[in-house]
C-alpha cells in the first residue's frame, strides 16, 4: 500500500478511536490519554492527505475532546482553528459542516463561561442546522446539539424562556 492510502487509514481508525471514547461517559484517565493521542493522530494524518474538509473535521473533533475533558484553552484555540477554516471554505464545505463548527464555538464559550459569545454561536448553529437540507443529517445534527454539556448556557437559555 503507498503511503496516502496508509494515511487515510490511519486517520480514520485515529477517528473512529477518538468518537468511541467520547462517547464513553466512564472514561478512564488513560483512555482520555488516548482520546486526546488519536484526536490529534486523526489530524497529523489527514494533513498528510487530505483536503480542508477533513482538516476542519479534524479540528472539529480535537476540540470536542478536550471541551469532554473540561480544558478551556486547547478548546478554544482548536475551535478557533475549526472557524477560521470554516469562514475561508464556508462556500465548498457542507452544510452540517458549517452548523457543526458553530455549535462547537457555542461549546467552547460556553466551557470557558462567555455566555454572551456562546449564546451568539449557539444560535448560528441552530439557524445553520435548521438549514440542513439532508433529513437525516439535520436529525444527526439536532441529536448532537440537544445533548450536553451545554455548561452554563443550558440555565441561561432556559432562564430566557
Amino acid at each position: 500500500m503507498n503511503d496516502i492510502g496508509n494515511s487515510r487509514e490511519l486517520a480514520i481508525a485515529a477517528q473512529e478511536e477518538c468518537r468511541r471514547l467520547l462517547e464513553n461517559p466512564d472514561r478512564s484517565r488513560d483512555e482520555d490519554r488516548e482520546m486526546l493521542v488519536a484526536a490529534h493522530a486523526s489530524l497529523d494524518q489527514w494533513q498528510k492527505d487530505g483536503t480542508f474538509v477533513e482538516e476542519q473535521r479534524s479540528n472539529l473533533l480535537i476540540a470536542r475532546a478536550y471541551i469532554a475533558l473540561g480544558l478551556i484553552e486547547p478548546a478554544l484555540e482548536f475551535g478557533r482553528r475549526t472557524m477560521e477554516i470554516t469562514a475561508k471554505h464556508q462556500e465548498e464545505l457542507a452544510d452540517i459542516d458549517r452548523a457543526y463548527a458553530k455549535e462547537l464555538a457555542a461549546r467552547a464559550w460556553a466551557l470557558a463561561g462567555n455566555l454572551e459569545r456562546a449564546r451568539a454561536h449557539h444560535a448560528d448553529a441552530e439557524m445553520l442546522g435548521e438549514a440542513i437540507r439532508d433529513d437525516s443529517d439535520r436529525q444527526a445534527f439536532f441529536v448532537q446539539f440537544k445533548a450536553e454539556p451545554w455548561f452554563r448556557l443550558s440555565q441561561s437559555l432556559q432562564d430566557d424562556s
